[in-house]
């Protein structure tokens, strides 16, 4: 049976370091030999290792740390990263059972969190967010809302959240206004610098009846962005991720003409072959 490749990733760091099992060798070996994507990010992590500042010590969290690296040197720089602090540790890991287990507990372990209560969204949005929500990847979401007002009837909401390794988010909210919201914050919307999205992910713009209004995209971690979509109806949305797709059923999860036309952050979309393949 063909091993996923997102594990074949996290057991790299291990297998350069000769830190696998040779049952673990075989299998990581034979999968190299087969996939041209993981082979080369192999190849990169064998690489004489950069000279790479630490701004923190590697006694802390490998998860957390790995996480900001990835965001300030990017995924190739990371990943040796990775390989420098789990050599350091690795007798530590081994001895309470294993870095595979551990990896695989770390995922498993994981739930999807949905939230739908209005009431809650300043949890989750604005300055005033909660500490796991308020990063988001370092993504722009001032398009939502800075808060809920007297001006607006929200009409559906759902927060979702989802960090099996690296935190997934997925919101809409759904708001009506009455005339002088609509105009306040239409004109706010316009003001937005949005950016060019279309390519990304597969998409080709929004739905019929769909007037976009501002656009938050990143190539790597998805949009932010809010549709018209009646009379006086915005429909705000973030589908924010990492590595190029979403470990969350997100097509379940947010009504089909609130995405654009043509978006695929399924986990072998043809958008993240392109990435990895360059």
């Amino acid at each position: 049976m063909r091993i996923d490749c997102d594990i074949i990733k996290d057991l790299l760091p291990l297998y350069v370091e000769g830190l696998v099992s040779e049952k673990s060798k075989a299998a990581l070996e034979e999968h190299l030999e087969e996939c041209g994507g993981c082979n080369k990010i192999y190849q990169e992590m064998k690489k004489p290792e950069p000279q790479v500042r630490y701004d923190r010590e590697p006694a802390e969290s490998f998860r957390k740390y790995v996480k900001k690296e990835k965001r300030k040197l990017g995924i190739k720089t990371a990943l040796v990263t990775a390989v420098i602090i789990l050599a350091v540790g690795a007798v530590r890991v081994f001895l309470i059972g294993g870095a595979f287990g551990l990896l695989m507990w770390d995922s498993a372990s994981a739930e999807v969190f949905e939230d739908t209560d209005i009431s809650h969204y300043s949890r989750y949005m604005g300055e005033g967010a909660e500490e796991e929500y308020a990063e988001k990847w370092d993504m722009n979401e001032s398009i939502f809302p800075e808060r809920i007002t007297e001006k607006m009837h929200v009409t559906d909401y759902k927060m979702v959240y989802y960090d099996p390794w690296d935190a997934q988010y997925l919101s809409y909210l759904v708001a009506e206004y009455d005339e002088a919201g609509y105009h306040e914050e239409t004109e706010r919307l316009k003001k937005y610098a949005s950016t060019e999205y279309i390519g990304y992910y597969g998409a080709e713009g929004f739905p019929e009846g769909c007037t976009l209004l501002a656009m938050e995209a990143d190539p790597y971690h998805g949009f932010v962005y809010a549709l018209k979509t009646g009379e006086r109806q915005i429909v705000y949305v973030e589908l924010i991720f990492c590595n190029y797709f979403y470990d969350l059923d997100y097509q379940e999860m947010i009504p089909e003409e609130y995405l654009p036309v043509g978006f695929d952050a399924t986990r072998d979309n043809p958008y993240r072959r392109e990435m990895l393949e360059k």
